[in-house]
């Protein structure tokens, strides 16, 4: 096939070799976050988030929330707001500790970074809840001005990505147009890469994932159309500034490696402007291939980390073992913590308890 065999030569010509220099971070950090949900006899849902930060020199910094809502027949919002939940915390871990922070850290965080910012810009259909999404917005953009002016490295790790932003790239540089890419990046790596080490030539995202993006340069007008649920004043006020702030976030730079031969294909985010790029995410439409030496040091950092198949990168692999939500305790200990707080015994739903026990 002519695109396949296209496809597969641009890939070549896009890939880089594995940088040879030392690790050069001696501060590192992580961050991953787990929950769970439980509904009640009552029709109440009850959440429990939990985040976990860890890092040089026995650092060691929980968090743990719990939230209920009103039962709700809409699942995706649910999981949505669980989802969100998770992604919050786990900015809000690290700027509530950001003083004990060595400047010039790296900071890993589980996830991409691109898809929290740029896929949450409309109110969710959850009661009480449905500016969450914004609240997420206004944390990342509080975390990447920490970042930039603490000189603090972010990264986000991803052991599996369903993108297909890479195959966009190489389709348009080879004259194809944006159209929709038949393929995900993955594929791409795993039939023509995955015996070798490596990683892609680093993708500077921009407006690629943002739908109506010219839109949300009126943010009043636009908090008005997505997030219609938001009545008082001074949160309309907020909300908007919020939305307004939006165009000046830095862009995203984006890059899939492979550490290992035949090691999963990992895909890695950092901010524009942790690496010295002053790029906005509405200045670059919609990516830019930017130079490979840009990244070299993470890079270097993440094969350092690399510990084998199941540990993509070891201290995010502890962190999610020490955060990992157990159903034993869930149903037990966080069950029973909860209803001392409120005071009441707190009963199951009947397709809870079959489930559950």
């Amino acid at each position: 096939m002519k695109l396949e065999s296209e496809l597969e030569k641009e890939l070549d010509r896009k890939w880089c070799p594995l940088p040879t220099s030392k690790p050069p971070y001696s501060n590192e950090y992580a961050i991953d976050s787990s929950s769970a949900s439980r509904s009640m006899d009552n029709g109440i849902e009850f959440f429990i988030t939990r985040a976990l930060m860890l890092g040089t020199g026995n650092f060691s910094e929980p968090m743990l929330r719990f939230e209920m809502i009103k039962g709700s027949t809409d699942y995706s919002a649910t999981a949505e707001f669980e989802r969100i939940q998770r992604d919050l915390m786990e900015i809000q871990i690290f700027i509530e500790n950001m003083d004990k922070v060595q400047d010039d850290s790296i900071v890993l965080i589980d996830g991409n970074l691109y898809g929290r910012y740029t896929h949450l810009l409309n109110q969710i259909n959850i009661d009480n809840w449905r500016d969450l999404p914004l609240e997420l917005i206004k944390a990342m953009q509080d975390l990447y001005l920490i970042c930039r002016r603490r000189s603090i490295m972010l990264v986000g790790v991803s052991k599996f990505s369903k993108t297909r932003v890479l195959t966009a790239a190489l389709k348009r540089d080879l004259g194809y147009g944006f159209r929709a890419p038949e393929y995900l990046d993955i594929e791409l790596l795993y039939r023509w890469k995955l015996g070798e080490t490596g990683y892609t030539r680093p993708l500077m995202l921009g407006t690629y994932a943002i739908k109506n993006a010219t839109s949300i340069t009126k943010p009043s007008k636009y908090r008005k159309n997505n997030f219609s649920s938001i009545q008082d004043p001074e949160r309309q006020k907020w909300a908007t500034e919020v939305i307004r702030k939006f165009p000046g976030a830095p862009a995203i730079v984006m890059f899939h490696m492979i550490p290992k031969a035949h090691a999963q294909p990992m895909r890695i985010d950092i901010p524009a402007s942790c690496l010295g790029i002053t790029s906005k995410i509405m200045e670059v439409n919609p990516f830019d291939f930017i130079e490979p030496e840009m990244v070299e040091p993470v890079v270097s950092q993440l094969v350092s980390d690399f510990g084998g198949r199941d540990v993509y990168n070891a201290l995010l692999y502890i962190v999610d073992r020490e955060v990992r939500l157990g159903g034993n305790a869930v149903d037990t200990v966080y069950k029973s913590v909860l209803g001392s707080e409120l005071g009441v015994t707190l009963d199951y739903d009947r397709s809870s308890r079959r489930f559950t026990f």
